[in-house]
């Protein structure tokens, strides 16, 4: 099956059903499916053949997911573009990726303007000027590639992972069974489009399973959102950790948590796109005593890996377990297979991997071996089979041999009274080795010094994990998904 089929399929199951709510508008699942249909043809007139790219660079908005499933079904590779990139970012994966067309928001005119000159071959459209032509629906195989995503780049050049049909389809049908997603669920979209874990969890999961996607253009205001979970009365609420973090220290008046605990439907919460700190798991599943389950996953894999399941043992702390039909292992340093418990590389094997990165066999083969699929990411796997993710492997900190592991440490200052976002990273210092390097964003009204943090972390950590510096920002560079990025910590001059 292809994500077109199932679209059309769904449209047959539930024609009168609503598939998105955006706003005051609802399309029903033969509307979705028919205005696909009709804007394909109208790609396919502009010159979009079988195998061409065609990006997307538009704000959350039903014409965003249309686009999506127009293009696949023309018989062609979707492209999502990360709209917080600047213009040169942008040129360089629709260069890149050899895109024929771009389908571009209002909101992007300028950048769209200031790149289309040095790419005379692409054709730059809006929704609106996309003609409307009747389609067949194309035959197409699951094994064809449905979309290329480029990796965030926090290490050099961004990557196109080319995904299949089946990588994305097996992926979110193992997301249905591990949520217990049905048509009855609606789920709340107001993550980014263009990112993976949004698309797979919150559209193709919830199409796949003929359920409501309730779409909001974005998390901010925030008001937005609480009030859709009421008036839309969404049961399944998909967020990153830093929006758990926001509901945490919410102040709620009394009648705001009186309907909460009694007339609000969602019955699960899924934190994804980087790790859950263990407090606020704990906090928020206190305060709103609805279960928040927490995965892992990563592009490249289409992009979920595990998840602590929603029924059965959840290991706070833990990664979860392999979703349906993948296998995960860690190996050594000289790719060895390494027994339970013992901290290596995490990889993976499933129908979810991608068939490779765009254009680049070297670094396809550099994590691409014997069909397993390696993340470059350290961990370990207990008695039970719940990975546990211990560190970035390159964010790996050698001091004067030894190695040390971030998280470890950001994990223990994370639960500081006065500490609202850390990371460590390692510093090269002029003999081989490295320096480990804290930054801290306090809490509002709080003073804490870098003596109170090395302090505090005297009997917990080894000394030789003791950063030697503490920084303290006041905001973190991100990616559009709240991850911090540590490559442009590395970046910054440490007196």
């Amino acid at each position: 099956m292809t994500l077109s089929a199932l679209l059309t399929e769904r449209a047959k199951e539930y024609p009168e059903k609503a598939c998105i709510k955006f706003e005051e508008r609802t399309l029903t699942y033969s509307e979705t499916d028919r205005t696909v249909s009709l804007t394909a043809g109208g790609l396919k007139e502009t010159g979009l053949g079988s195998g061409d790219r065609a990006a997307i660079l538009m704000e959350n908005c039903p014409e965003y997911i249309i686009s999506y499933f127009s293009i696949i079904r023309a018989g062609s590779i979707a492209v999502p573009l990360n709209n917080f990139l600047t213009a040169h970012e942008i040129f360089y994966i629709l260069k890149d990726s050899g895109c024929r067309i771009l389908i571009y928001g209002d909101k992007f005119s300028a950048v769209v303007s200031a790149i289309k000159e040095d790419l005379p071959d692409i054709t730059c459209l809006r929704f609106n000027e996309i003609p409307q032509r009747q389609i067949p629906q194309p035959l197409g195989d699951e094994d064809d590639v449905a979309v290329f995503l480029y990796t965030s780049g926090t290490t050099g050049f961004p990557k196109g992972a080319m995904l299949t049909h089946k990588n994305l389809l097996s992926d979110a049908e193992a997301c249905i069974m591990v949520m217990k997603v049905s048509e009855k669920d609606r789920i709340l979209l107001f993550l980014p489009l263009f990112h993976s874990f949004t698309f797979t969890v919150c559209v193709i999961a919830p199409i796949y399973a003929g359920a409501r996607i309730v779409l909001l253009q974005s998390v901010r205001p925030f008001s937005k959102i609480i009030n859709s979970i009421f008036k839309d009365r969404v049961t399944l609420f998909v967020a990153v950790p830093a929006v758990y973090n926001i509901l945490i220290r919410k102040k709620m008046p009394f009648m705001f948590r009186f309907f909460l605990k009694y007339l609000i439907n969602i019955r699960a919460c899924v934190s994804g796109a980087s790790a859950l700190p263990e407090d606020t798991l704990y906090a928020f599943e206190k305060r709103f005593r609805i279960p928040l389950i927490e995965g892992y996953g990563l592009t490249e894999a289409s992009p979920v890996v595990s998840v602590n399941p929603l029924r059965g043992l959840r290991k706070k702390g833990s990664a979860g377990l392999p979703i349906v039909n993948v296998e995960a292992a860690i190996a050594g340093e000289n790719g060895e297979m390494l027994g339970r418990n013992e901290v290596g590389e995490l990889i993976v094997k499933g129908p979810n991997i991608m068939k490779g990165y765009y254009n680049k066999e070297d670094e396809t083969k550099e994590v691409l071996k014997d069909g397993w699929l390696y993340t470059g990411d350290m961990a370990r796997i207990d008695e039970d089979g719940y990975i546990y993710i211990v560190d970035r492997k390159k964010d790996l900190i050698i001091v004067d041999g030894m190695n040390v592991y971030p998280r470890e440490v950001e994990d223990i200052v994370i639960k500081h009274p006065s500490v609202e976002e850390c990371a460590m990273v390692g510093i090269p210092d002029n003999k081989g080795s490295e320096f480990p390097v804290l930054f801290i964003k306090r809490k509002e009204n709080t003073g804490l010094t870098e003596k109170e943090i090395k302090e505090s972390l005297k009997g917990d950590i080894a000394q030789f994990k003791t950063p030697r510096r503490v920084i303290f920002l006041e905001e973190f560079p991100k990616t559009a998904t709240g991850k911090i990025k540590k490559a442009e910590l590395r970046k910054i001059e440490v007196k």
